[in-house]
């Protein structure tokens, strides 16, 4: 029998039970004193009309969330995909009467496969913006299909898995936060080695009081990476948002979801309806 590893991680302890917490707290909240969102994806069905599907993105009749063309290309050739998958319903982000905003936790799993020969280039994000969100101009390839390039602020939160190092990025592969541009507020080494043709399990939290963004991102083999950031949503987002998962590739990379689900609450106010500013 082959003994189990164990994988040392920066986390630390506190942080992770004051994590498990705030999961405990959403999963056990009273819907009737909140604003709940949740759902489970376990095997999405093709036409499911809870997800809306932009630019390449396609549901498989296997159930899996194909975000990119990942058709062969011919040797030496290059050509840009980009899909993104939004949850269909806008998420309720902070109350603009209290001001308090909504804890949250989503957690996905992913494959992302390379043609053989291929070099591995661009990644994906996870993303929050605005209810209106499209595809933005000028967002393939590095700009992950969140991003106009053109445009100097940009308006998302995300959680990206850049795969390419470009000129304002780390020099390396990496996961990172991402406030209104994707010169990522703090980053931590992607292993490129453990991503390919394995799945990999992401959970992301926000905890509102401590306004901490963290993802927890486990690979095949059982290690653990963490990334943590402070950052108050409610100065960079409309109190209405959309979520979702995007991808880019110039190289017929697959990124495919095998799994997301989502679970927020946001403390209701008699008589107040949530609407985007």
């Amino acid at each position: 029998m082959r003994a189990m590893a164990f994988y040392r991680t920066n986390f630390p302890t506190q942080e992770l039970f004051s994590l498990v917490s705030v999961i405990f707290v959403l999963l056990g909240t009273n819907t009737n004193s909140v604003q709940a969102l949740s759902f489970n994806f376990t095997k999405l069905t093709p036409g499911d009309s809870s997800i809306t599907l932009q630019g390449d993105a396609q549901i498989l009749s296997n159930g899996v969330l194909a975000l990119t063309n990942s058709t062969p290309l011919p040797p030496g050739i290059t050509f840009p995909t980009t899909g993104r998958a939004l949850y269909t319903t806008p998420v309720p982000l902070w109350d603009s009467v209290t001001g308090l905003a909504a804890s949250f936790v989503t957690s996905f799993s992913f494959v992302i496969t390379r043609p053989e020969g291929r070099a591995p280039t661009d990644g994906l994000v996870f993303f929050i913006a605005p209810t209106d969100t499209v595809i933005p101009n000028n967002s393939n390839s590095q700009f992950l299909g969140v991003v106009d390039s053109r445009i100097s602020i940009n308006r998302f939160v995300g959680v990206e898995f850049d795969l390419y190092a470009n000129s304002f990025d780390p020099n390396m592969r990496h996961i990172g936060i991402d406030i209104n541009s994707l010169i990522s507020t703090k980053t931590v080494r992607l292993r490129w080695s453990r991503l390919n043709g394995s799945l990999t399990k992401v959970t992301i939290i926000y905890d509102s009081p401590s306004n901490t963004l963290t993802a927890v991102v486990t690979y095949e083999n059982g290690q653990i990476i963490t990334i943590s950031q402070e950052v108050d949503l409610k100065t960079v987002l409309p109190n209405t948002v959309r979520i979702g998962l995007s991808a880019t590739s110039i190289t017929a990379l697959a990124f495919d979801i095998h799994s997301w689900s989502f679970t927020s609450n946001l403390e209701a106010t008699t008589g107040n309806i949530v609407s985007d500013i």
